[in-house]
């Protein structure tokens, strides 16, 4: 539930806790055929885009959400040189897929196509022009039916739509995930918040995804503008160490140079993503460290 009340933006997230924030003022607000859209600005978070009423990604910190996502599974695959991203309306998941001189082609599927045109005219410091990038190719759809048509292979697939699919026809949605990921190839998600005591949905992701893929690591990030530490979570049809010593740094070196333009990201930040509290680590049956 969300309402504004004079000049703040009220987030509800539960019956037992909401978040306000203070507004500035409205660069935009409409309804898509899918979706409420809104685009406003905030004294401390800057420029917010909102969807159905819940944040997405705000000026101060859409970097440490965008580069938590998608760099651990650029960095962790040997060689990826086709990507494809499933959402990623506002282009900045795209932006940090092309900053790797392997990629080859990026393919972005987004179902809201006005989302899109938006981002790319009130956030374009989001994409960064990547969207004029040859190898990025947009295509607005439904993810689960660009699954079912393209037989194309894919090395890394980014998951970064709204709300993680959970439902009835999860196993088969995350099934045509795995059928077109490339040998080796690495699907990357975000996952819900992984605040103490509220693993729940992260908890019902793995569930899902755990069900198709037979290895999964969860990380976190703290993302301000959320109130929350963000879970992500990889998988793969095969066991990729997420911490082994010196492959980080090396390749971080290798395609990234000195990681200029990165904000949050870097071989010290992803051991830390991956260090999870003893509690979280016992509730997901995952290593702490």
């Amino acid at each position: 539930m969300t309402t504004y009340s004079g000049f703040y933006y009220i987030d509800q997230i539960d019956r037992h806790e909401f978040h306000g924030y203070a507004l500035a003022g409205s660069l935009y607000s409409g309804q898509s055929k899918y979706q409420t859209i809104e685009v406003v600005e905030s004294p401390k978070f800057g420029k917010m885009l909102i969807l159905d009423g819940k944040i997405q990604s705000a000026a101060l910190d859409e970097h440490i959400y965008h580069e938590a996502l998608v760099h651990p599974a650029m960095l962790l695959h040997p060689n990826p040189r086709r990507v494809l991203i499933l959402g990623g309306g506002e282009g900045a998941t795209l932006r940090e897929v092309l900053r790797y001189g392997t990629v080859e082609v990026a393919v972005m599927v987004d179902l809201d196509e006005e989302v899109v045109t938006l981002c790319r005219t009130y956030l374009p410091e989001w994409s960064a022009r990547a969207f004029e990038d040859p190898r990025a190719r947009v295509v607005c759809e439904d993810a689960r039916d660009y699954l079912q048509r393209t037989a194309d292979p894919f090395d890394v697939i980014l998951q970064d739509i709204t709300d993680a699919v959970t439902d009835d026809f999860a196993e088969a949605y995350y099934q045509a995930i795995g059928q077109r990921l490339a040998e080796g190839g690495i699907l990357a998600m975000q996952a819900l918040e992984l605040n103490l005591g509220d693993y729940a949905g992260h908890l019902r992701i793995r569930e899902e995804v755990g069900r198709v893929f037979p290895f999964l690591s969860s990380y976190r990030a703290y993302i301000p503008s959320f109130r929350a530490d963000w879970g992500f979570l990889l998988a793969t049809a095969a066991e990729v160490a997420p911490l082994a010593p010196g492959v980080i740094e090396a390749r971080f070196r290798e395609r990234l140079g000195s990681g200029a333009g990165l904000e949050f990201y870097g071989p010290p930040v992803h051991r830390a993503l991956f260090t999870l509290s003893r509690d979280l680590a016992g509730r997901i049956g995952q290593d702490a460290a």
